[in-house]
């Protein structure tokens, strides 16, 4: 029952943004700036082995697929949305509503790698004029590399705040929150994003491409993983599958316009998001019915 609400809050989103449309600027400042920094800090405050192997994957996971959508079009924007996923405001709720909170660990982790690629591919993307040192300073200074920072130095300090209680119920609120407001902005940008026929179609095979790509890379990472005995990729395969079905990033368009001032990538984020979502649909659909 737990994954229909996700589905939910973002159908909820879809009704904020037919009245209150400028909530996504809200809602955005508060993902992007307390409560995602917060999981990824506590996370690897809290950190257990295998945390960054998985965010080095996805580093590489979505890098890969860069490099293949500049092959096939040449267009860097293009191949943002077709590399930088959704992986904290619809994978971690699609995820722990399937697996349970444990798949958490996993998306995080892939989140973190995710987040920095994601900030070092949108810099380097869509500030062609920008110099080397002002790239580095905005990727440095994004909130989620910044709390990459805060997780590893709290993690090594002397205080024992892993282990604090009021830590722990602040951080399971933050997921619940997180959950709330990265759904209901997806809603929104689903809402503001003019769609039509023709884009739907464009998006379905973007995203089956972007699938069976995404699928055999997860492959060769999981056949490796497992010829070397590591126990938390070994009985977390199906979690993984979920990054190749996921959409473009909503943060995308978010970035395109306050570097460029246009919103080109907004239909196709739309658009690919509710092709992801039958994909991500199905999927779980799948895990449900083979589940024993």
């Amino acid at each position: 029952m737990t994954v229909i609400y996700p589905l939910l809050y973002m159908l909820g989103g879809l009704v904020v943004g037919r009245f209150i449309p400028s909530a996504r600027t809200g809602l955005s400042a508060i993902l992007t700036r307390i409560l995602i920094p917060f999981v990824i800090a506590y996370n690897l405050l809290t950190y257990q082995a295998g945390t960054a192997l998985l965010a080095i994957f996805c580093f590489i996971f979505c890098g890969v697929l860069f490099l293949l959508g500049q092959v096939f079009w040449r267009d860097k924007l293009r191949s943002l949305t077709f590399s930088y996923l959704n992986i904290g405001w619809l994978g971690l709720p699609l995820a722990i509503a399937i697996f349970g909170d444990a798949a958490s660990r996993i998306i995080i982790a892939a989140y973190i790698g995710g987040s920095v690629f994601g900030n070092i591919a949108c810099v380097l993307a869509m500030q062609d004029e920008a110099s080397g040192r002002d790239m580095i300073r905005n990727t440095v200074s994004s909130p989620p590399v910044l709390a990459v920072f805060s997780g590893l130095l709290l993690h090594m300090s002397p205080f024992d705040l892993a282990d604090a209680s009021w830590l722990a119920v602040a951080y399971e609120l933050a997921k619940q929150l997180m959950t709330i407001a990265g759904m209901c902005t997806l809603g929104i940008w689903l809402y503001c994003s003019k769609m039509t026929l023709a884009s739907l179609r464009a998006a379905v095979p973007v995203s089956l491409l972007r699938a069976g790509l995404g699928a055999m890379i997860v492959g060769m990472f999981v056949w490796g993983c497992s010829e070397l005995g590591i126990e938390l990729i070994a009985s977390n395969v199906a979690v993984l599958f979920i990054l190749p079905l996921l959409p473009p990033a909503a943060n995308t368009v978010v970035l395109e316009t306050y570097y460029r001032g246009t919103g080109r990538s907004a239909q196709a984020i739309a658009s690919g998001t509710l092709v992801s979502l039958v994909l991500l649909s199905l999927f779980a659909a799948a895990v449900l019915l083979l589940r024993p």
